[in-house]
């Protein structure tokens, strides 16, 4: 949902306002706040919803991913259950990266986030990608597989590469934390 993706990228462009710089590139963008660097999307397919983020402190130590998740208006429950897990898909092919998935719901909503040492993966898998990347969760008590957000690659590199350049790490070789 556009509208959801909107709202996520504006908090981050307005916090980077408020201290640094920002910068856009095709569906995604760079923002640094304080000590980190934000790389996230700026939209969602139709019908689909969120934003994934990327976070990287100075010189690249303690990075992260996620995906997370908009609610679609009036929305109230638990949008997957225990029992589900995520799936990620690259132009189409499913990823052995969506089993390093958590899922999370904290103050600011939900969402499924990556074991800190497969970012360096997930950047690759991005960087790789020509059409989409796909978050999805199977829906274990459905028997479904449901799309949640759905997102270009356009624009990735160069967000990532700018973020690189702010916070002063080499996207392609992240130090270990």
């Amino acid at each position: 949902m556009k509208l959801s993706a909107l709202l996520c990228s504006t908090s981050l462009l307005l916090a980077a306002n408020a201290s640094a710089a920002i910068f856009e590139s095709g569906d995604w963008a760079a923002a640094k706040v304080g000590h980190a660097c934000h790389v996230f999307t700026q939209r969602a397919a139709r019908d689909t919803s969120g934003a994934l983020v990327f976070t990287f402190h100075n010189q690249g130590y303690s990075s992260g991913f996620g995906y997370d998740y908009h609610p679609w208006p009036g929305e109230t429950a638990a949008p997957w259950d225990e029992d589900d897990f995520a799936v990620l898909a690259f132009d189409g092919q499913e990823s052995w990266l969506g089993d390093e998935m958590f899922t999370h719901e904290g103050t600011g909503g939900y969402g499924a986030y990556i074991t800190d040492g497969m970012v360096p993966d997930m950047i690759t898998s991005i960087l790789n990608s020509k059409t989409s990347i796909e978050v999805m969760f199977d829906r274990a008590a459905k028997g479904e597989v449901w799309l949640y957000g759905k997102f270009s690659p356009t624009g990735f590199a160069e967000s990532l590469q700018k973020a690189g350049e702010w916070c002063a790490f080499n996207p392609r070789n992240l130090p270990s934390s």
